[in-house]
């Protein structure tokens, strides 16, 4: 890397540090998967990523539910919602929220609702 006074910091081939840096960051802000061992349900399992490769909740709302700059911390949503709007939240997505419609069928979303339901009561 070159700098020089008054000019941006950047690569031979023009790409900013600042660029590179902030890019990182960002992916640094996915929620991390608990461990196999950990995971004490099937709700948990599937929340996870560990049961379906499309159904990664973990990445934006961390394995434990505790949220990252990507996803809420569920702990201060799941205990105002109905389990039906739980089930509402995951098939339709609100926000930013990818749907999951197709992705999880009633077995899963029971699941995943009793999982929430007792990491995060009302």
């Amino acid at each position: 890397m070159q700098f020089r006074k008054g000019r941006s910091m950047s690569t031979r081939h023009g790409v900013s540090v600042w660029g590179v840096l902030l890019g990182i960051g960002i992916a640094g802000c996915a929620g991390r998967q608990m461990p196999a061992d950990r995971i004490s349900s099937p709700g948990e399992a599937l929340f996870n990523g560990r049961v379906k490769a499309d159904v990664a909740c973990y990445r934006c709302h961390n394995g434990d539910g505790t949220g990252t700059l990507r996803g809420p911390n569920l702990a201060k949503r799941v205990p105002e919602l109905t389990d039906e709007e739980i089930v509402t939240a995951i098939q339709d997505g609100p926000g930013f929220m990818p749907s999951f419609k197709g992705k999880v069928d009633d077995a899963d979303m029971k699941a995943l609702t009793a999982w929430l339901r007792g990491r995060f009561p009302k």
